[in-house]
Formats: structure tokens, C-alpha cells, sequence
């Protein structure tokens, strides 16, 4: 067996590493600096609270270090736009030739996840983790320079086994060269002053506002004094009142929960449908910096709310964050952070289920989830209109399998239009069809309703009437013998049934209450059968398209007089605008008698008899009985 060594381009390395194809963001190099001489403070001020204090109580050791000159971290940002210099300062623990040599000169490797770093024992959590943040400065700079002084805290902490030397350094790193330079210096502050040459592109773009900004985007908010200087004029950041609220959470309607614990802090806002244009964007934080905003979607929504946005800080190191540092790994980490927000939202609607269902999804896109006590909430949340017992009633969708428990049962599905329209118009087949189902369920929150009831769900089934025109609707049998857990089921579930009861039929209208018409077409008819191979052909594809769009507009323009197949281009989605008209009662008469000839007379115009042999579409010819009979208008 041959074996070659892996190697790695440093070079190519380096270059990706120090670009916007990796950190996006071209301003992203301010938030590694930032965050490096955050970590560096907070050292530093961990490892002079640990001095003496292994011998100490806690009271005697905040006495002691009472007497001590408090330490005040300091951090600056400085550009001189004649030298187009940008300087990155701090006071806090400083590096040394060792720290060079270890760590900066080490391309994924960082000192805070070092057992040098460990063995201190600080209670302090750093922000740093992949050891490349210093390479994000070749993103706008030539060159950088790094002078620092290590601080004699690292010395005189009290589990020092190992001192350092204070010795103060001065590093060189040109861009795409393999070495870096360094020196010792005579620097006598403590900490780490960083400049960047900048190139002259990024420079002139340069301005105090644009520091600003991009230091107040990154950062929820800054623990300490950050002073940014441009020229002459200089700001001071120390924002610690760092609420995060919604500038619409005080409007009727809108949810705000709020959140304060050891983990997580900020604010949940849920939305119902008239919130539409009052819906804020979503930013999530950990240990101060921004992870990411509303350009990502994390999955943190429960699917069964409407809508939800979210301004959340993470205390402490919890996500697993991208090298990039401007998102987060969809792993257990983030599982889990769903898994709390369902949590609180699930703890604030406890007492009121019902008060949640105005927020609840319309249930055409899967709500069910993993999680039990968010489906028990949704089970006593979502209430469906319902004809019971000789009156129309609305109950919760928890109440209705209770009710049934230990029983089977038929369920018919029919739009309220419908239900009124075959009670008045067809009367003695409507008592029929009152004795035949225990439970008519209408169309609010009907697929809502038939998600919930996936571990009950039998077969399911279209009724067209045949002797009642106007009449269709759904029913199904429903097994409610054992209350189950609907978790276990939440991908084995129909919101409509898969086939036709009449394989002859090519297609048919329902009442959906989506506000569109809907037609749906018979996947088993024997024209479909013809079609399905050589849909993928734009003549075919657009000729069917045109077809279907007739239907619908027969439907719907029911007063115009149609006598020919009308060319549209396509189809479209269509709205359904007459509210106080039932779609498929609409469809009563909507064909004209020889609909099905001037259908053939357009495929034979749209295809040369060549085309339909080459594509096996000889036998693509519709008759009147491939339409429900009650569509067509008499003969005259």
C-alpha cells in the first residue's frame, strides 16, 4: 500500500481565510478585533480578581481586592485618514514572544481554547474559539503591526505554575507572507495596540460613521468604554442598557414574551394575520455579538405559528457558530434552543389556549412537531366549526377526540357555503347526508384539524354528487379507539384524499378556503396517463396550462358567453373573489356543450400530427364523459 502525506496550500489557505467570500461582510474584521480585545480585558480583570483569593472567603476576597487600584478596561479604535492607518487598542492581558510564536503566527489555533489558558481555572467564558479572527484584517489591509506587553497579572494569579516573561514584543505580518517578524520592544503599557495599513480602496469608503455602525451592529451592546476616533472627532460607546424591544409590541394584538435567565434574555413577539405590516425582524446574540439576523432562517419558529420574530441574547457560549462567525450549525445546540423557545411560548398561552389560535398557521404547510407539549397546547388551541347534534358549533380539536374516544366514526368535510346550499336546494338527499356522518366539520381550520387527527385517520375520499349538482366534498373514517400521542404520527397525515372516486373523470373544482380556485386534476385518468411523460415539453406543458386556465375561467366569468378555447399563455392562480357564490356549485353548467370539441380543435392547432406521434399523443383526445356530467350546459 502506497501512503502520501496530506498538505495544504498555506497561501490559498491564508487568502480564504482573509476574504469577503468567507466572512461576507467586508466591515466583518471589526467584530474579530473587537471581540479579541473583549476576551483580552476580561482576562485580564478575571486573573486580578484571582490574586490571593485561594485562601480567602469570598467576602475577604472582595476586601482585598477592594484595597487593590481597580482595573477600568479600555478599548479604542483609532484612523488617521493621511496615513490610512487603523489602530486597534486595548489594556488588557497583552501577549508575548511566546504567545507569537504559540498562538498568533498559528493559523486555527487559539489561545483561549489552550491549556495554557485552561489551566487558570478564570471564571470567565471567552468569545474566541477558532484562532483565524487575526486573518479577517487582510480583508482591508496590506500589512499589520502588533505591539504589546504582556500584563503582570498572568504572574501573581494565585494557580501560576508556570511564569511568563513581561517582556514587551512588536510583530510584523505582510500580507501573503509565511513568516511573521518580531521583536522585542520597549512598550510599558500592559495590553495590545494593533494597526492596519489599509488599502486605498477600503480606506477612501472609510468614515466615522461607518466604525460606528458597524461596532453598534456586531455588538448587542459594549461591557466597558470604546472609544473610536476619526481625525479629530471622536465617539464614546458604552451602551449597557441593552433591552431589546419591539416598537409595535405595545399594539393591540401583538404577543411579547418576555425573557430573563441564566441562559437567555430579550423578547418574543408573535404576530396573527392583521399584523402583516407590523412585523419586525429577528437578531440573535451570544456573549454580546450578533450570530446572526433576519437574512437567516434558524428554524427557531414553532411551525404552527403564523408568525414570530425574536430579539435573543445568549448569555454564554451555547451554539455552535460557523468559522465565519455569522451563523450557527443546525446540530443539538440549536435543536434545543427551538426546543425552549416552543417552551416559553407553550408556558405563556398555558392558562388560555385558546387565546393562541388566532396565531396558529392555516395548516396547508406541516405544523406538527417533535415536541409533546406543544402539540398537547395546539390539540386545546385550534377549534374547528362543526354541525353536531342538529347545530353548528365551534369546539376545540382536544374536545372533539375526547368526545369520541373509544368510538369509529365517519367525518364529512364540506365547505358552510356548500353545507347551506345542499340543505335548501336538495333537501331529502341532505337528511341522508345527515345520518350517514357523525361528525361535518367546515372549512375553518379544517387542515389544521386533519393534521391533529394523523394518529386517527382512516381512509379518505371525494364524494361527487351525482344526483345533486354542486355537491362535492370529503369525508373520511376516523379510528378513535385509543387516544394516541400525535408526535409519532406527524408525517403520516392527508389534508385532502390522493385519488378520485371516478378514475373517468380528467378533473373536478373544490371548495378551498384558501381564497383561490382550485382545480384538481385526476393523476390515474387515462389522458393523464398520456401526458405525464411528455410534460416536461414546453409546447405540451403550455397547451395543457391554457386548457386548465379555460376551465377556470368558465368557472368563474360564468355570464360570458364561451364558445371557443381562449389562449391566455399559461395558467394562473386564480382568486376567488366571490365569496358569497360556492365553487363547485359555480361550476353547474360553466361548459358549453361542445367544450370538449373545441379542446381537441385547439390541441390539434398548438400540435402538427408529427408531434403528437413523436410524443405518443395520438390518443389525446377528450370526450364529454371526462368532465362531471352536471358541468355542461344543455343542449340547446
Amino acid at each position: 500500500m502506497k501512503q502520501c502525506k496530506v498538505g495544504m496550500d498555506q497561501e490559498n489557505i491564508i487568502s480564504t481565510f482573509a476574504s469577503t467570500q468567507f466572512y461576507g461582510d467586508p466591515d466583518a474584521y471589526i467584530r474579530e478585533f473587537l471581540q479579541n480585545a473583549i476576551d483580552a480585558c476580561n482576562t485580564r480583570a478575571a486573573l486580578e480578581w484571582s490574586w490571593g483569593t485561594e485562601f480567602l472567603e469570598m467576602e475577604e476576597a472582595r476586601a482585598l481586592n477592594s484595597m487593590r487600584n481597580p482595573y477600568s478596561p479600555q478599548i479604542s479604535i483609532q484612523y488617521n485618514s493621511e496615513t490610512q492607518r487603523l489602530v486597534f487598542e486595548d489594556n488588557g492581558i497583552g501577549i508575548n514572544a511566546r504567545d507569537i510564536e504559540q498562538y498568533v503566527a498559528k493559523i486555527g489555533v487559539s489561545f483561549y481554547q489552550s491549556e495554557d489558558f485552561s489551566t487558570q481555572q478564570l471564571h470567565y467564558e471567552p468569545v474566541a474559539q477558532f484562532g483565524v479572527g487575526m486573518l479577517s484584517g487582510f480583508m482591508v489591509a496590506r500589512a499589520l503591526l502588533i505591539e504589546s506587553r504582556k500584563d503582570k497579572s498572568v504572574n501573581t494569579a494565585w494557580n501560576v505554575t508556570d511564569r511568563q516573561t513581561l517582556e514587551p514584543v512588536t510583530a510584523k505580518w505582510i500580507e501573503g507572507a509565511e513568516t511573521m517578524e518580531y521583536i522585542n520592544s520597549n512598550r510599558e503599557q500592559s495590553g495590545t495596540r494593533i494597526t492596519l495599513v489599509l488599502r486605498p480602496k477600503y480606506a477612501k469608503n472609510l468614515s466615522l460613521q461607518r466604525l460606528v455602525h458597524a461596532v453598534q451592529h456586531y455588538m448587542l451592546y459594549q461591557p466597558f468604554p470604546i472609544q473610536i476616533s476619526f481625525d479629530e472627532k471622536k465617539v464614546t460607546l458604552q451602551e449597557q442598557n441593552h433591552i431589546m424591544d419591539n416598537p409595535f409590541a405595545d399594539i393591540l394584538g401583538i404577543i411579547s414574551i418576555r425573557i430573563m435567565d441564566e441562559l437567555m434574555e430579550g423578547c418574543i413577539w408573535i404576530y396573527n394575520s392583521k399584523h402583516q405590516g407590523l412585523i419586525g425582524t429577528s437578531c440573535l446574540y451570544q456573549q454580546g455579538f450578533l450570530v446572526t439576523d433576519e437574512k437567516k432562517d434558524l428554524g427557531l419558529k414553532p411551525e404552527w405559528l403564523r408568525h414570530m420574530t425574536y430579539h435573543l441574547h445568549l448569555r454564554k457560549k451555547f451554539l455552535t457558530l460557523r468559522l465565519a462567525r455569522d451563523d450557527v450549525a443546525h446540530d443539538e445546540h440549536l435543536m434545543e434552543l427551538r426546543r425552549l423557545i416552543g417552551r416559553r411560548i407553550v408556558e405563556h398561552f398555558a392558562s388560555n389556549p385558546l387565546g393562541l389560535n388566532q396565531y396558529i398557521a392555516s395548516g396547508q404547510q406541516p405544523v406538527l412537531t417533535e415536541y409533546e407539549e406543544e402539540m398537547q397546547l395546539l390539540g386545546k388551541s385550534v377549534t374547528v366549526e362543526v354541525y353536531l347534534k342538529g347545530r353548528e358549533i365551534e369546539l376545540p380539536v382536544a374536545t372533539i377526540i375526547q368526545g369520541y374516544t373509544g368510538k369509529s366514526i365517519r367525518i364529512a368535510f364540506i365547505s358552510k357555503g356548500l353545507f347551506t346550499y345542499y340543505r335548501q336546494n336538495h333537501i331529502m338527499d341532505f337528511r341522508r347526508f345527515l345520518t350517514e356522518y357523525q361528525l361535518i366539520v367546515f372549512e375553518k381550520n379544517r387542515d389544521l384539524f386533519c393534521q391533529l387527527l394523523a394518529p386517527y385517520q382512516g381512509s379518505m375520499h371525494y364524494v361527487i354528487s351525482s344526483e345533486c349538482p354542486g355537491v362535492i366534498y370529503e369525508e373520511m373514517d376516523a379510528d378513535f379507539h385509543m387516544i394516541k400521542s400525535v408526535v409519532p404520527y406527524r408525517y403520516q397525515y392527508h389534508l385532502r384524499p390522493e385519488t378520485f372516486p371516478d378514475n373517468e373523470i380528467f378533473c373536478m373544482v373544490t371548495n378551498t378556503a384558501n381564497g383561490t380556485l382550485e382545480l384538481r386534476v385526476n393523476p390515474k385518468h387515462r389522458l393523464l396517463r398520456i401526458l405525464e411523460p411528455v410534460m416536461y415539453h414546453p409546447k405540451v406543458h403550455r397547451m395543457m396550462e391554457v386548457i386548465y386556465e379555460n376551465i377556470k375561467q368558465r368557472v368563474i366569468n360564468t355570464q360570458h358567453r364561451w364558445n371557443k378555447i381562449v389562449d391566455f399563455g399559461g395558467s394562473f392562480v386564480d382568486d376567488w373573489k366571490n365569496q358569497e357564490n360556492v365553487p363547485t356549485v359555480s361550476c353547474i353548467w360553466c361548459l358549453e356543450g361542445d367544450f370538449d370539441v373545441s379542446v381537441n380543435e385547439f390541441i390539434a392547432q398548438t400540435l402538427t400530427q408529427k408531434e403528437r406521434v413523436d410524443l405518443g399523443l395520438v390518443g389525446l383526445v377528450f370526450r364529454r364523459e371526462d368532465f362531471i356530467d352536471w358541468w355542461f350546459a344543455p343542449r340547446e
